[in-house]
């Protein structure tokens, strides 16, 4: 009997850590406003670390241009909020669609980018870095514009009418976004 229960015992702890372990070699954890992502494979990490006017909303599932974008989304007063995300290489690539020109293993962090969306009448500024086979996406999205947005002012022509707005966008998205590796 004493060793059936030990089995038992053996058994149940087993089933605990299978659920405790990573489902995958990205392994993800968020402490208040910091996002970590390692590699168990590699052991490579990229610590994601927003600033204090930023505040943890929930965790989402989007379904977005074709591809399930999941992630943290935080908040901030003045109607931004910022999105900390990860997906393989592949899946990234087929969303932008393009290849983008990183090595296989390894860290390399992309220049941020600011961009207008005509479809979602908001400005964003995304930054990537590729972590081995994964991208670490972290993105942030202006506020709203007040009153109708018919979607049909386009990314260059937008950033040409408003240069002093961008500007204070990107300057506000370099003070809330740190990310390390």
């Amino acid at each position: 009997m004493q060793r059936i229960r030990y089995i038992f015992v053996l058994f149940l702890a087993g089933l605990l850590l299978a659920g405790c372990a990573p489902r995958g070699p990205l392994a993800e954890d968020r402490d208040d406003n910091v996002v970590s992502f390692v590699r168990s494979d590699t052991g490579n990490a990229v610590t994601v670390t927003l600033g204090p006017d930023l505040a943890y909303d929930k965790r989402v599932y989007r379904d977005f241009m074709g591809a399930t974008i999941e992630g943290w989304l935080y908040r901030a007063g003045d109607g931004t909020s910022v999105l900390v995300s990860s997906m393989g290489r592949k899946e990234f690539e087929d969303l932008i669609g393009r290849t983008i020109e990183a090595p296989e293993t390894g860290i390399k962090a992309f220049p941020p980018q600011t961009s207008w969306l005509p479809r979602l009448c908001q400005l964003v500024r995304a930054y990537v870095v590729s972590l081995d086979s994964d991208v670490v996406a972290v993105v942030k999205f202006g506020p709203r514009p007040e009153g109708e947005c018919d979607g049909l002012v386009g990314n260059d022509d937008y950033m040409a009418a408003h240069p002093k707005e961008v500007a204070e966008f990107d300057r506000r998205a370099e003070q809330d976004i740190s990310i390390g590796w």
